[in-house]
């Protein structure tokens, strides 16, 4: 009995001293998207918008450094593809603005603090910068033209990520984007990413 309850501590704290470093180096994830995007297009020498908020998956790549007073420090990837377009119907000669949504990228920078007993958890704020292209169809009664439009724009917010088993790891971000056109806001920008480090 004695050796069952040895043998099962030794593997408890084995976990969560590998829980503390897991929370630094290379990792990889997946992740879900709920987030605010736009665009713009010129008509008649006029920025025409088209804006919502879109589910997005993707795929996120980085590195993180763990120092010694538990902050944490980390740079990483991103791209994604957003799910459905946006549409635009407020020109008053009966113009009609389409935007499909292409993949967008990002580089995200993190910096927060570990904590627990273990350091198996951590909270970190994030800016990120994003770029989002859209393909644009433009439908006016004189006839039909096409447009690309690359917007670049900011993320900013707070996370909590918490540590499972062998590397594995899950992320909820929540925060928001910072509007980059006339007409359009800030709005959320919500993230749950499940992460694994190596």
């Amino acid at each position: 009995m004695k050796k069952t309850i040895s043998l099962f501590l030794l593997l408890t704290g084995s976990f969560f001293l590998q829980a503390q470093q897991e929370l630094k180096g290379f990792y990889i994830g997946f992740d879900i998207n709920f987030h605010y995007l736009f665009g713009g297009a010129q008509v008649d020498g006029k920025e025409t918008i088209g804006d919502g908020n879109r589910w997005a998956i993707g795929l996120v790549g980085g590195y993180r450094w763990h120092f010694a007073n538990d902050n944490i420090f980390a740079i990483e990837a991103q791209i994604n593809q957003p799910f459905g377009s946006f549409e635009n119907r407020e020109n008053p000669d009966g113009t009609v603005v389409r935007y499909r949504i292409k993949p967008q990228s990002a580089l995200q920078f993190n910096f927060g603090r570990s904590f627990g007993e273990f350091n198996e958890q951590a909270v970190m704020g994030y800016f990120a910068f994003n770029q989002t292209r859209f393909d644009i169809d433009i439908e006016r009664p004189g006839g039909n033209f096409k447009q690309t439009d690359f917007e670049n724009f900011g993320r900013l917010g707070l996370s909590f990520e918490n540590v499972w088993t062998g590397g594995h790891s899950t992320r909820f971000q929540m925060g928001t984007s910072l509007d980059a056109l006339p007409d359009t806001d800030n709005g959320i920008d919500l993230k749950a990413t499940q992460i694994y480090g190596f």
